[in-house]
This record gives C-alpha cells, structure tokens and sequence, in this order.
C-alpha cells in the first residue's frame, strides 16, 4: 500500500516459510495418498467422506475427490429414508456454501452443488435462487453463478403454473445488473435466452418496440464504453438475429443503415476503436450480402486499421479483406 513502510525479510524469516510451506506439502500428499488408497479399497464411510471434507477444503479444484465424495453419499444414502437425505445434501450444501465463498469461481463446487439438488428427495429451489443473488451481489459477472442461476430459475419454473413470470422477473433482474455495470456480458448473454420467450410467451408483447427499446440501451453501453466486447456483441445479435422479430429485408436494410451511422458518428470521436471498426466492417459486409450489393470500399479501409491498431489478428483481418476482394 502507499506510505506504508516495506518490512523487508530476513533470510531466517525466509527459510522459517519455506520450511512451513514444505510441510505444508508434505501433509498435502500424504492425505491424497491416504484419500486415493480409501477409493482404490472401495471404502465408503464417513471416515472417508471426512477425509474427503479435508482434502477438498486444501484444494476444491480436485474433481477426482468430489467424484469421490458422491460415491460415498451415495453408498451412505442407501440405509437411510428420504427426510434423512435431504438433511444431508443440506448440511452437504452448507458445506459448499463456505468452500463457494473461498472459491466462488470453481467449477466442481457448482457442479457439486447441482447433483446435491438433483439428488435430494426435497430440494429446496427457493433458497437456491436466494444464494446465487447473494453470490452475484459479491460478484455480478461470476458466469457460474449465472449459469447456476438459469438452472435453478427452470427448476422453479416447471413449477409453477404461471410459468412467463419467471421469465419476466429475470430479465427485470438482469436489466438492474445491466444499469449496475453495463460490463456485465453474463447479464446481457441472459438477455438474449429470455427475450425469445417473452416474445413467444406474451402475444401482447410488442416485439418492434421492444427491438427499439432494446437496441437504445445497448447504444448507451456501446458510448459509454466502445472498447466492451460484451455490449458490440449483444448489439451484433439485436441487429442480425431474428429471435426477437423476423424483419423483412427493407426492415432489415433501414436497421443496419441506422447502425452504421450511429456508430460512424461514434468512429468520428474514437477514430482508433477496435471495435467500432470491426462492426463497421461487418456491418457493411452483413448489408451487401443481404441486398445483393457490392461490398463498400470502406470496409477494407477499416480492416487495413485494424490490421495496424490489432496487431495480434492481422492475419484474421488480411484474410477477410482477401475474401471480400475475391
């Protein structure tokens, strides 16, 4: 930290860590020996569900162990009555939530966490929703946590007799995270797996308006951080996809005319964005082909910048200016 002094360490002090850490490693894989002897004899008791505990507590991202850890709850599971079992996934749940706080990002904690759900005679689905909201408030593009939440929003919805309001509450949901960070590129991929039913779901939808409304939040993203690869993706799935609305060609022309303008003006101000150059290009390359045209020149002005201002896919860039030229 600033204007704080650096305690600089003694040679001893370093020798006293590395002897700590040595027998940190030591105790490490004497207990995976210990764990992977207990699986190899095929013992599953909670001495070596314990075991287990320990192991994954030192490093959750060793699958093996939670692989492990389900083929002893399993064997367990079967001398005991389903209320039983679901209290144990939830004390099992209880566990995951601490490691999940430590680790938030590790995939077999989740996916540990799923197969307690699948498993249990009772799972409860509603503290489940409750837990990953708490998790996405620690942190709102953790992409398990969304991930996880689409899961469990599914679960509660096949449910529940009015099964559109689901859909309805998420993309609220995700309209807050959006106005929160407009770098939330979860938030925005959650947008376009909802929209399509909503559409689908409410004949009183208006889908053109909702293509409008849609297409001016993501303009206010795309200006208040044209360099976010998250907010051009979206955009590029707004103007060109027809999950929202199926566009007529004339439609779909005057849209694309309208893009490029918006983002030409925005070019004018950030002449070395990336990704302002990219969509132009592509953009214009998207028109021709839809009206038959020839392809703008500009588009191998923008890709020859590109070439210069993203150096590490010239190549990328050389072969789509050759492919347009043929």
């Amino acid at each position: 930290m600033h204007s704080v002094k650096r305690v600089r360490t003694t040679a001893e002090a370093q020798a006293a860590k590395k002897r700590k850490e040595a027998s940190k490693i030591i105790e490490y894989n004497a207990l995976v020996e210990r764990v992977g002897g207990s699986r190899k004899n095929e013992e599953y008791s909670s001495t070596a569900l314990q075991l287990t505990t320990t192991l994954l507590k030192m490093n959750p991202e060793f699958y093996t162990i939670w692989n492990y850890r389900r083929e002893i709850l399993l064997h367990i599971f079967q001398s005991l009555p389903p209320a039983e079992i679901t209290a144990r996934l939830d004390s099992e749940l209880d566990f995951l939530f601490s490691r999940l706080r430590e680790f938030p990002k590790c995939y077999w904690i989740w996916n540990h966490r799923r197969w307690c759900l699948n498993t249990s005679p009772a799972p409860d689905y509603a503290r489940e929703l409750k837990l990953v909201t708490m998790m996405l408030e620690r942190d709102a593009r953790n992409f398990h946590g969304w991930q996880y939440r689409r899961g469990i929003v599914a679960c509660l919805e096949s449910r529940d007799d009015e099964k559109m309001k689901w859909d309805r509450s998420e993309f609220e949901y995700t309209t807050a995270k959006i106005n929160n960070d407009f770098s939330n590129f979860s938030a925005w991929h959650n947008r376009t797996k909802l929209i399509p039913r909503l559409v689908k779901e409410d004949p009183e939808l208006d889908a053109r308006e909702l293509l409008k409304k849609e297409i001016y939040l993501i303009t206010q993203a795309i200006y208040t951080d044209p360099d976010d690869q998250s907010v051009w993706l979206y955009h590029r799935w707004l103007v060109t996809s027809s999950d929202i609305v199926a566009l007529s060609i004339a439609e779909r022309t005057a849209l694309l005319h309208q893009e490029i303008t918006s983002i030409s003006e925005l070019l004018a101000v950030e002449p070395d964005s990336k990704w302002c150059l990219h969509s132009l290009a592509f953009y214009k390359n998207f028109l021709a082909d839809l009206t038959g045209q020839e392809i703008d020149k500009s588009v191998g002005e923008y890709l020859e910048k590109l070439e210069t201002i993203d150096p590490m896919r010239r190549k990328r860039y050389q072969d789509w200016r050759a492919r347009i030229s043929l």
